[in-house]
């Protein structure tokens, strides 16, 4: 009896890790195509991980920014499927949270669906979301100081939202200096903050943060997209 109670238990563990490294390996399938810009094949990848697994935060939140990614990339997308992918993007980032309220990255990428609702919908049409966008940031960065990709979208708040609701101009800066403080390499913190100064005429300094970032290797589609916005912006200069 206890011979096939062990043996039993041996098959369980078994399947178990059988089933654990077939997540393992359709999460970083996922990463992968989000990498690539394949961004409807990263959110299939996800879903059979979260079918598997409905209370997987860290892939509750990788699917979430896979969501946001399609829904702002695909231009064959209609009006009601961006935003259907922004709502589904929204509630995977909210459940993340719960299941993982301490982990920055599932309050990232909270912030950030609730952000691009935002801006999808209006910021001023959408300010309830904005403040919850700015909380989120806050949460982030109380539990990761140094979260490069939170500080780049603190200065996108502020730059963005009106100061009656809370958006504060002088923080802009700061904010994304900050982010290339952190990440230096990182080409999307300097083509953004290229935006808004050449935004203030500070042109000057845009294209100090344009030179800098072209030259950095892409090895994403969506850093070859920050390195196409750079070129464009550099040549746009006065």
């Amino acid at each position: 009896m206890n011979g096939i109670v062990a043996k039993t238990t041996r098959l369980a563990w078994i399947a178990l890790l059988a089933l654990t490294g077939l997540s393992f390996a359709q999460v970083s399938e996922g990463d992968r195509l989000v990498d690539a810009g394949d961004f409807a094949a990263a959110i299939a990848a996800y879903d059979t991980v979260i079918d598997a697994n409905p209370n997987d935060a860290r892939t509750l939140a990788q699917r979430a920014r896979a969501q946001v990614y399609y829904a702002d990339n695909d231009a064959s997308l209609d009006d009601a499927a961006r935003e259907a992918l922004y709502e589904a993007a929204l509630a995977d980032a909210e459940r993340a949270t719960e299941l993982a309220p301490t982990n920055p990255d599932t309050w990232f990428e909270l912030s950030r669906a609730l952000g691009r609702m935002a801006q999808y919908r209006g910021v001023l049409q959408s300010l309830n979301l904005a403040s919850r966008m700015s909380d989120a940031l806050e949460q982030t960065l109380e539990l990761d100081d140094a979260y490069a990709a939170a500080w780049h979208a603190r200065a996108l708040y502020h730059d963005e939202v009106p100061w009656i609701a809370g958006g504060r101009s002088g923080q802009v800066e700061p904010s994304f200096e900050r982010a290339i403080e952190i990440e230096p390499d990182a080409i999307t913190h300097r083509v953004a903050f290229a935006e808004v100064l050449i935004a203030r005429e500070a042109y000057d300094r845009a294209a100090e943060q344009l030179d800098a970032a072209l030259a950095l290797t892409a090895t994403t589609y969506l850093q070859e997209r920050d390195l196409e916005k750079a070129r464009s912006l550099q040549a746009s200069l006065p």
